[in-house]
């Protein structure tokens, strides 16, 4: 994210390299795989893995995180090589719920999109779903990847420590009391430090990038109690902070980040036929552009700050099944403050989102299960006046042709009413969330899935096929200038457009005493088209459409691989002339407004690592190496025109890279 300034900032800070995209197991996982060699939850529509599974991902920060494991799976497409981004099924970045808990996370990218700002010690397990989506979250209509956290432990004291190249934590859980516990972790970034200590090395590579300054971070606390054998009540909260400010030249200085402050109570009660869960949260998230230019001989400060608050109650209830049957039914209520410009102070009028649901789930032990929902959203915008009440509607099935061969498909119909704007060109996000309003009605999207999987012995795959179609995608026509007064009337400077994806994929896994084999393919093909601005309202290539996408990952003992090969994605041509127009300023600029002129090329990466498990006393050490990008393969990610020189040039962000983490726990 942070568009081009950030990733024209990455080559430099990273000059070794990596995309992360494999999932292994370690020492840990393979003991208890000996007992369960099913551990893992697959199906066409929902995958799930154990944060054990995540770590061993291949990675620049040593260890993997959830949306390198995601990247690797069969629908997902990703961004720039070496990203975070994720495009699901044709879907936008801003179309993907990342959540905590349940609880959105809309700054979920750290370290420069590297890794997520969420620690894998205090992680229980992480779910992406691509279609079937349960009643209980909304507001997205492409995928969810939703992380859950464990609860402390209650009988005994454990602390650990991490390193790794981009970042060092601690992490400490114990009990404080009857039926209480709490756990807490901290990270922190030397990336300043090491910037520092590289451009001594090679000053010639960072002339360009002077007084790198960064203050990264994160904090996470859980408190849990178990009042009785009925309830239970937690308390957690996250805070994390991306800061990054460098000087390009004389007179020239720019500033970035973003941050996520998130606090959540639930509460879990088993009354006589049901069980309850009562939610409650308050979610800010806020992101910083800021540029200090000289022009002509005259200074100009140019700041574009966002920021939305979220608050949030919401119930879910789980009577008891009959014959098979289950009935499931809840409510969310939430009410938020989006605020951009040059201060982005919230005003006084919000936005509310009011959505109640009914989930029938049907089980046949061994040979059918499905799931209906039925969601009702009712949403208010007090600034414009707009009043929307729209359905959501989802289905889902698995049918048992055989022991192991199954039919599985998925239909959705779904409604998100917040909106990351798009940009430079669309499917580039410029990091900015605002509302739903008359002239950006919500989103929808209308999907299918249906395939087959087989599952025999050791040995699992699925081979299916999708569509969907996109409507009122909001795309913001004047993002080339993102630094000026006029941003904070984003309403009439956005485009409404629609979209469509279709494709096959397929997934094969084999999972052994000490072996772990996975190969995922994917054959799609996205498109847009409907936006008056952009070619004329015709048909144009999606942002990173790619045509094919091969992933295949491989564990043997301690040894891991991972490969990716990804078809180029279609980027923007002839560059053209607009006007800058700042107090103070009046000048031209270039941009480059051709569509799917020009053709990527391939990208290929190839990660090898190795994971060390051994004890020295009660403390047990885990210390994973790897190289990403063995080959050191040139992955140009962007096209644009250099006026100077009057040529063509290519960015690539990373290139050939060592990774290393080593944890202890005791």
């Amino acid at each position: 994210m942070k568009v081009s300034k950030l990733l024209s900032l990455l080559p430099l800070l990273l000059p070794w390299s990596t995309q992360a995209q494999e999932v292994a197991w370690t020492d840990t996982l393979r003991a208890a795989v000996k007992t369960d060699t099913r551990s893992i939850v697959r199906s066409i529509n929902k995958l799930e893995s154990s944060a054990v599974i995540l770590r061993g991902v291949v990675s620049p920060m040593g260890e993997g995180d959830p949306v390198r494991w995601s990247q690797g799976l069969p629908g997902v497409s990703t961004g720039a090589d070496g990203s975070s981004a994720m495009y699901v099924h044709g879907g936008n970045m801003g179309n993907n719920l990342f959540s905590l808990d349940g609880v959105p996370v809309y700054g979920y990218s750290h370290i420069l999109g590297l890794t997520t700002a969420i620690p894998s010690s205090v992680m229980e397990s992480t779910s992406l779903s691509k279609g079937g989506f349960e009643g209980r979250y909304g507001n997205f209509t492409a995928a969810h990847l939703n992380i859950i956290t464990r609860d402390p432990a209650v009988n005994k004291v454990h602390a650990e420590g991490t390193l790794n190249n981009f970042l060092a934590g601690a992490a400490a859980e114990a009990p404080v009391g009857h039926g209480m516990s709490f756990m807490a972790s901290a990270r922190i970034s030397p990336i300043g430090p090491e910037y520092k200590a590289f451009s001594q090395l090679l000053p010639s590579r960072l002339a360009a990038f002077q007084g790198f300054r960064a203050g990264v971070g994160d904090i996470y606390g859980k408190f849990n109690w178990t009042i009785d054998n009925r309830s239970r009540l937690s308390a957690s909260a996250l805070l994390s902070l991306d800061q990054y400010g460098f000087t390009t030249g004389e007179g020239s200085r720019d500033a970035l980040g973003w941050n996520n402050e998130i606090a959540i109570l639930k509460y879990h009660r088993i009354l006589d036929r049901t069980e309850m869960d009562a939610h409650a949260y308050v979610n800010r998230y806020g992101s910083m552009q800021r540029q200090e230019k000289n022009y002509h001989g005259a200074d100009n400060l140019l700041s574009l700050n966002s920021s939305m608050l979220e608050t949030a109650v919401s119930a879910d209830f789980t009577p008891r099944s009959y014959s098979g049957w289950r009935f499931d039914y809840g409510f969310k209520a939430r009410y938020g403050l989006f605020a951009m410009g040059p201060v982005a102070a919230h005003a006084g009028k919000g936005v509310t989102l009011v959505s109640s649901y009914l989930q029938a789930s049907r089980e046949i032990p061994g040979k059918l299960h499905m799931q209906a929902v039925m969601r009702g959203n009712c949403y208010y915008n007090f600034a414009d006046g707009l009043t929307s009440l729209r359905p959501d509607a989802c289905l889902s099935f698995k049918w048992n042709l055989t022991k192991s061969f199954a039919l599985e498909g998925s239909a959705d119909y779904v409604h998100q009413y917040y909106h990351t704007l798009e940009g430079l060109p669309l499917g580039w996000s410029t990091d900015v969330i605002v509302p739903s309003g008359r002239t950006a009605p919500p989103e929808f999207a209308l999907q299918g899935n249906l395939g087959f999987s087989l599952a025999i012995g050791r040995h699992s795959a699925s081979l299916g096929g999708y569509y969907k179609r996109m409507g009122n995608l909001v795309y913001y026509k004047y993002a080339q200038t993102l630094f000026t007064d006029t941003f904070a009337g984003w309403e009439n400077n956005v485009d409404i457009g629609s979209g469509n994806s279709f494709g096959g994929e397929f997934l094969y896994e084999y999972l052994g005493r000490d072996i772990y084999f996975r190969t995922a393919y994917t054959l799609s093909k996205t498109d847009r088209e409907g936006f008056a601005t952009l070619f004329d309202g015709g048909k144009f290539h999606a942002r990173f459409d790619r045509r094919h996408i091969f992933n295949m990952q491989g564990r043997w003992k301690g040894f891991s691989m991972a490969m990716t090969l990804q078809s180029g994605h279609w980027e923007n041509g002839a560059p053209l002339t607009y006007q800058i127009h700042i107090p103070g300023l009046e000048t031209d600029a270039e941009y480059y407004e051709g569509i799917n002129n020009f053709q990527m090329p391939a990208v290929f990466r190839l990660d090898l690592g190795y994971e060390l498990v051994f004890r020295t006393g009660r403390i047990e050490h885990t210390v994973n190496l790897g190289i990403c990008n063995v080959t050191n393969h040139f992955n140009p990610f962007m096209l644009y025109f250099d006026p100077a020189t009057e040529s063509w040039k290519e960015i690539a962000l990373l290139p050939i890279m060592p990774n290393f983490s080593w944890r202890v726990e005791f």
